[in-house]
Formats: structure tokens, sequence, C-alpha cells
């Protein structure tokens, strides 16, 4: 059986960037970026997203041998792939994996996702809401929502104070290492 797999998924600026490190740094958790796994792939068509080109399209059994090999290569505690968008890739990826899996969404207010935005990046609140517009836009997000609800094992709602969103993700990590496969 393999170790655990948490899948982040979520709304632009919510955390799931902050959680992934999260689990990394305090739980020794193999964290890996989404992108890097598509920009492996041979299926799909070709794609530039942020500067990253990469697959859409692709062969879902050749991303799940891809994630496999992951393991294979070093088997963590966990492994947290950060950033899905497609809802079907995460429940299959799920239904797929040998070990424990848990997708969690993380989600935040509009108004809390721009002051982040505009915080950590040094932008204007417009050009910050502009851009998570955009983001939303290419990731469906909102097309999705309604899936991603039924679909999320943990639905974190990431507009409370840090030590709380912290808490949350460590009750995550419990519910994986007690979680049985059927």
């Amino acid at each position: 059986m393999a170790p655990g797999l948490i899948l982040l998924a979520g709304t632009s600026e919510s955390g799931k960037s902050s959680a992934g490190s999260y689990f990394a740094q305090q739980h020794h958790a193999r964290r890996v970026k989404i992108r890097s796994i598509l920009a492996e792939l041979a299926s799909g068509r070709p794609v530039t997203h942020e500067g990253v080109p990469m697959r859409e399209g692709f062969d879902h059994q050749e991303f799940l041998t891809l994630v496999q090999r992951l393991y294979e290569s070093g088997a963590p505690h966990a492994l947290v792939i950060e950033s899905f968008i497609d809802a079907e890739l995460a429940k299959a990826t799920r239904r797929a994996w040998t070990g424990p899996a848990r997708i969690v969404f993380i989600a935040a207010t509009r108004a809390n996702r721009i002051a982040r935005l505009t915080a950590n990046a040094g932008i204007s609140p417009e050009e910050a809401a502009a851009a998570i517009d955009r983001k939303d836009a290419r990731k469906r997000v909102v097309e999705q929502w309604q899936q991603w609800r039924s679909l999320a094992d943990d639905w974190i709602d990431n507009d409370g104070d840090y030590p709380g969103f912290l808490a949350d993700l460590d009750a995550v990590l419990i519910r994986l290492t007690t979680d049985t496969i059927e």
C-alpha cells in the first residue's frame, strides 16, 4: 500500500501554496506542484500557463503513472500535489491511489483573496482583482464549485486567522493517517 496522498485544490490566493509548504516543512511530506507533473506528460496538447509549458486534454492514466513514480523515487510520509484544477482528475487520482488519499479544497472570500494578493505582490486592489478573476476563469472555479463541494473530503474556509488555518491542516493529516482503504 502506498503512503498517504493529499490533493490540494481551491480558489486562487486561498492558501494552497501555504498549505503545501506547511505539509512539507512541518510534516515532512513531499510537495509537488501539479504543473511539474503536467509538464512531463507526452499526451494532450501543449499549452503555457503563467510561463510554464504543460499539457491539457491528456490521458489520465499517463498522469496517474507519473504520480505513482513520485513515490517510487523516494516514498515520503505523504505526497501533497498542489493546485488541482480539474475535479474529475482529482477524483480519478484518489480512486486509483492504493493508500489513503484526501481531496482538500481551500476557499476564501474574494475580498480576502484580493487583500492577500495585494499585500504579497505589491499591486493595487484593482490589479489583484483582475488577476484573481483571470485565474479563477482559467481554472473554471465557479463552473466546478458544486462538483468540488461534493467531491472534497475536507473543505477549508481560509478566512480566519493563520493559527486556525494551520490547525485545519493538522486535522487533515490526522484524518489521512487514520483513513482506511475500503
